[in-house]
C-alpha cells in the first residue's frame, strides 16, 4: 500500500481535457437554464462541486490504484452501512429517500457506492485463477452487486438501482462467461420481467408506456417527454443561442438542470452543439478503451471496463430520455447534470482509470 511519488507515465491530457470540457459545457447549460430563477443557486453549487471533483481526481491519481483495491473491503462495508442509514435517517426528495444530510451538506451514498462496487467486483473476479468463471463465482459476484442494489431499490430510486446492472454484466463478461451461464442469466431475466413489472409503481409503469405514445397523457406522465422533444427539435442545426431557448428559459421543460440538461443544450446549440458534446463523450470512451486494453494486469482492465460500462449506460439512457426514445428514469448525464454526488463519483471513477493508465509501465 505504498504511495507512488514519482511520475509513472504521464497524465492522459486529451482524456482530462475532454472531462473538463464536458463539465464546463454542463456548467454553461445549468447557468442558462437557472439564472434569474429560484433554481439559480444550482450553478454556484455545481461550480464548487466541479472544483472539488478536480481536486478529488488529483488525490485519486496520487496513490497507486492497488491501494484502493486493498482497502475496498472496508469501503464496501462502510458503503453498505451508509445505505442502511439512508433508509432510517435519509432525506426524501421527489419521492426518493436517497440523501444523507451532514448539516449544510447533503450527499447520495448510492452514487459513490457504484465506484466501490466496481473496484470490489473487479478485485474478486481478477483473483479467480481460471479462464472461465464458474457458477459459484457468478453468484458471489452477483451478491456483491445485489446487496447495495436492493438497498437502493428500498430507497425508492429505481433509476440508480438500474445502473448497477451494466457493472455486473460487463465485468462478468470480461471475467469469462460460459455459454450455458449466459443462457441461464438470459432466461432468468425473461422470467423476472413480469414480476419486475408488477413491482413498479403506477407512475413508473406509466413512464414506460408513454415512451410509445406520449400523447396518451400529455399533461402528466407524457409532459416531460413532449417538452424535451420540442426543445431538441427546435434547436435545429445551429441552435437558438445561449439563453435563447424558449423551453429552457420559460420553464416549460421540467428538471432542465438535471435530467434534461441535454435538451437545454440541444435547444440552444442545435445539432452542431449536440454532436460536439457527444463527440467529447466518444473521446472519453475511446481513451478508456485504450486504458483497459493497455492496463498491465487484469485488475486494471476490469476497473476501467466497469467505469466505462457505468459511463456509457448513463449517457445512453439520459440522451435516450431527452430525445423520447427511452422512458424517464432519473439518470443524470455524466459530468454535466446538476448534482454534486454524481459529479464527484464520476470524477473519482475517472481518476481511478487515469491512475491505471498512468501506471501501465510500472512493475
Amino acid at each position: 500500500m505504498s504511495v507512488e511519488r514519482r511520475s509513472t507515465g504521464g497524465i492522459d491530457w486529451l482524456w482530462l481535457l475532454a472531462l473538463v470540457c464536458l463539465t464546463a459545457a454542463g456548467l454553461a447549460a445549468i447557468y442558462s437554464a437557472t439564472e434569474g430563477t429560484s433554481l439559480s443557486g444550482y450553478f454556484q453549487r455545481q461550480a464548487v462541486y466541479a472544483l472539488a471533483a478536480l481536486a478529488l481526481l488529483l488525490v485519486v491519481l496520487y496513490f497507486d490504484y492497488h491501494l484502493y483495491s486493498d482497502l475496498v473491503v472496508f469501503g464496501y462495508f462502510a458503503g453498505i452501512v451508509l445505505l442502511v442509514l439512508v433508509l432510517f435517517f435519509g432525506k426524501t426528495i421527489h419521492s426518493t429517500k436517497s440523501w444523507l444530510s451532514l448539516g449544510f451538506l447533503g450527499f447520495q451514498p448510492s452514487e459513490f457506492m457504484k465506484v466501490i462496487v466496481i473496484v470490489a467486483l473487479a478485485r474478486y473476479y481478477a483473483s479467480v485463477d481460471r479462464e472461465r468463471l464458474g457458477l459459484a463465482h457468478l453468484l458471489t459476484g452477483g451478491g456483491i452487486v445485489l446487496v447495495p442494489m436492493l438497498l437502493v431499490v428500498l430507497q425508492g430510486d429505481l433509476g440508480t438501482a438500474m445502473t448497477y446492472v451494466p457493472l455486473y454484466a460487463a465485468l462478468s463478461f470480461l471475467g469469462g462467461l460460459r455459454r450455458k451461464h449466459v443462457l441461464v442469466l438470459a432466461l432468468a431475466a425473461v422470467v423476472a420481467l413480469p414480476a419486475g413489472w408488477m413491482m413498479l409503481r403506477d407512475y413508473q409503469r406509466g413512464r414506460i408506456q408513454t415512451v410509445l405514445d406520449p400523447s396518451r397523457d400529455p399533461h402528466n406522465l407524457g409532459y416531460q417527454t413532449i417538452q424535451s422533444k420540442i426543445a431538441v427539435g427546435s434547436g435545429m442545426f445551429l441552435g437558438k443561442g445561449f439563453k435563447q431557448g424558449s423551453q429552457g428559459q420559460f420553464g416549460f421543460l421540467p428538471a432542465r438542470h438535471t435530467d434534461f440538461i441535454f435538451a437545454v443544450l440541444a435547444e440552444e446549440w442545435g445539432f452542431v452543439g449536440s454532436i460536439a458534446v457527444l463527440g467529447l463523450f466518444t473521446v472519453v470512451s475511446f481513451q478508456m478503451l485504450r486504458a483497459a486494453r493497455e492496463a498491465k494486469e487484469r485488475l486494471g482492465t476490469m476497473i476501467v471496463a466497469g467505469v466505462l460500462a457505468l459511463f456509457l449506460f448513463h449517457v445512453f439512457i439520459n440522451v435516450g430520455m431527452a430525445v423520447g426514445l427511452l422512458p424517464i428514469a432519473g439518470i443524470p448525464l455524466p459530468l454535466m447534470s446538476a448534482g454534486g454526488s454524481a459529479l464527484l463519483a464520476f470524477y473519482a471513477g475517472m481518476g481511478l482509470c487515469l491512475n491505471i493508465r498512468m501506471r501501465r509501465y510500472v512493475n
